[in-house]
């Protein structure tokens, strides 16, 4: 495992006592992907779900309720402590599992799942066109991939807060549609549908509190960590209240062509 990785493992496990407390937009987007996903055709009786980054089971609970009877659903996060929040919140269901697993180091067979879902995780892979292919190979055939993540255009305002400063701000840097169009894996048909969502806060440090609290602040590789007082005058800045805007992006694959 990277540092970076052991970082990001380290700062989830330490959020998920209380991560959903301040979920709420996370929460509105898995409703958004399980709305689409109850859209979908039927799966086979039977088959297997993968849900990468379940976290504390946001979207995990949805699965259950959109995915019918027959589905059997393995949720998994990279966090062993994200995955025991959210099994001790959804409890005992022989349909549902869980395991704390690597999505880029994955467990499972090969051609084995009917359908792989993530809500809002894809983002902190080291290496997302490895990562979608891996996934992808663990597919049977006319299998589906549905995955949402942050794209370009994310915290905009954040961003435009540190440089106005004549600061560098430490946000990932998020895919556009067309690097996603290039990295979609081969072998299959897929799209990328994308929208802008807004998230309002209070105001500027509300928004950073609730970043902390979800262990998502952690930096993009080689950021220098702002001084307490330049933080604060980048919390000032974004003012109240306080707009941040999403890219979000919702990546389609379908294995073997059949249309998504």
């Amino acid at each position: 495992m990277t540092s970076r990785k052991q970082r990001i493992l380290q700062a989830f496990s330490a959020a998920a006592s209380g991560y959903d407390t301040a979920a709420g937009f996370q929460e509105r987007i898995a409703e958004r992907l399980a709305a689409r996903l109850a859209a979908l055709p039927p799966l086979p009786k039977g088959a297997s779900v993968l849900e990468v980054g379940c976290g504390t089971g946001l979207l995990t609970r949805h699965l259950r309720a959109v995915l019918g009877d027959e589905a059997e659903i393995l949720a998994t996060d990279l966090s062993p402590a994200m995955v025991a929040r959210a099994q001790a919140a959804l409890g005992a269901d022989p349909r549902l599992d869980f395991a704390a697993m690597d999505a880029e180091a994955p467990t499972l067979a090969e051609g084995s799942v009917g359908l792989i879902v993530s809500s809002l995780a894809a983002q902190w892979f080291s290496d997302l066109p490895h990562a979608l292919a891996g996934l992808a190979r663990l597919l049977a055939p006319g299998g589906r991939l549905v995955l949402t993540l942050p794209g370009a255009g994310s915290f905009v305002e954040w961003q435009d807060a540190h440089r106005a400063l004549g600061l560098e701000p430490g946000t990932p840097a998020f895919p556009d549609a067309e690097t996603l169009r290039a990295i979609l894996p081969s072998g299959g048909v897929g799209r990328i549908d994308s929208e802008t969502v807004i998230e309002t806060h209070p105001d500027g440090l509300s928004f950073a509190r609730t970043l902390a609290t979800l262990g998502a602040a952690v930096p993009r590789p080689g950021h220098r960590p702002l001084s307490p007082g330049q933080l604060r005058r980048v919390i000032a800045r974004l003012g109240a209240p306080c707009p941040i805007s999403w890219t979000i992006h919702t990546v389609s694959f379908t294995r073997n062509g059949i249309p998504s």
